[in-house]
């Protein structure tokens, strides 16, 4: 393998990075091809004492832990942009249409969850005032009234455990739903760089 032949092969496995950060690593593979060739290698053996491309990749984006993701619409020829900015009247509106549906989406996902918090609250707020305040009926008012306002305060509570154990299950779900979508959504506009 020349040393041509290397450096395409490492700026192959660095496609992510920006080139400034490619320049960097193509210098080092550069100087560490001729410390090599100084001390009597040919070419093709220096180029075959290093480290593979991919190797060398690695080792110098997990140097770099910091870059993670990379913009990657191709926005850099100028005919690009001028599409882009003669195309936005149709995919302006098409995004801001997909946009609010994803909103809307989310509101009514994110109903579910909060009507069950809500619920639960309401129906703990009523258990406890029909069951600490059926004695005072009975008493006060007649025993059979007393009993029945005990009773929807059971049936409160037992309200409450349902809407509890359903907050309980649509939380983690609404959140899971939130962290895929957003996910998903950042890998269409942003490449993760490629660990090997």
């Amino acid at each position: 393998m020349t040393e041509k032949e290397y450096l395409d092969a490492l700026n192959k496995a660095l496609k992510w990075l920006p080139k400034s950060e490619k320049v960097l690593c193509f210098d080092y593979a550069r100087e560490m091809i001729e410390d090599r060739i100084e001390n009597g290698l040919s070419e093709s053996e220096a180029v075959a004492q290093l480290e593979t491309p991919q190797q060398l990749a690695k080792a110098f984006l997990e140097d770099r832990g910091s870059l993670k993701f990379k913009f990657s619409l191709p926005l850099n020829n100028v005919s690009t942009l001028i599409l882009l900015i003669l195309g936005f009247p149709l995919w302006g509106t098409l995004l801001l249409a997909g946009l609010m549906i994803l909103l809307a989406g989310f509101l009514i996902a994110g109903c579910v969850p909060f009507i069950c918090v809500v619920m639960t609250v309401s129906l703990l707020f009523v258990a406890l005032v029909s069951i600490s305040a059926s004695p005072l009926v009975m008493a006060s008012v007649s025993l059979g009234v007393g009993i029945l306002q005990c009773g929807i305060g059971v049936i409160a509570f037992g309200g409450l455990l349902l809407t509890a154990l359903g907050a309980s299950v649509t939380i983690p779900l609404f959140k899971t739903l939130v962290i895929n979508t957003t996910q998903f959504l950042r890998s269409l506009f942003f490449q993760e760089v490629k660990k090997w």
